[in-house]
């Protein structure tokens, strides 16, 4: 089903041209930047089940610019609880002193910048680890060879999954 979901989000997406996909390898932020990118670097980290990485990131980066004032203490709540608290269902990997620091800035009252030494940690650890490894993977090689004679590269979305 995981596939099949994927399969999905992928086809919502224009493809990118070869070019595009070589412009992933710049930084981790183009690569972030494209939604198609974003759905792609999705599911390599799903395949290697270290999503929570990016999905944190993520969580953090709608929280900065959506959250109402409202609903921010609630919210920031809900991505501590959900992530960096000992007991969170998907903890990420920051050290126990920007835990530390994160659980006091909340405590103090939450605001857009209260995860940003944990979003900064998280963002290093996809860069120097997760995101080299993607840029290695046949998943984005078969991206970036798109362009190749119909020989030698991939004919649907379904090879890249495969």
């Amino acid at each position: 089903e995981g596939v099949k979901y994927s399969l999905c989000f992928y086809l919502s997406f224009s493809r990118p041209s070869a070019r595009e996909v070589l412009i992933w390898a710049e930084s981790l932020k183009a690569l972030l930047a494209n939604q198609y990118g974003l759905a792609v670097f999705r599911h390599f980290l799903r395949s290697e089940y270290s999503e929570e990485n990016l999905d944190f990131w993520l969580a953090v980066e709608k929280f900065k610019q959506t959250c109402p004032l409202s609903k921010m203490a609630d919210r920031a709540n809900k991505i501590y609880e959900e992530f960096i608290s000992c007991s969170a269902s998907r903890q990420i990997n920051v050290d126990s002193n920007i835990r530390e620091l994160t659980q006091r800035s909340l405590r103090l009252g939450a605001e857009t910048t209260s995860f940003q030494l944990a979003q900064d940690q998280i963002f290093s650890l996809m860069e120097a680890d997760s995101y080299p490894r993607f840029l290695r993977s046949r998943l984005y090689a078969q991206l970036a060879n798109q362009d190749l004679p119909i020989n030698q590269r991939f004919l649907s979305i379904k090879d890249l999954l495969a």
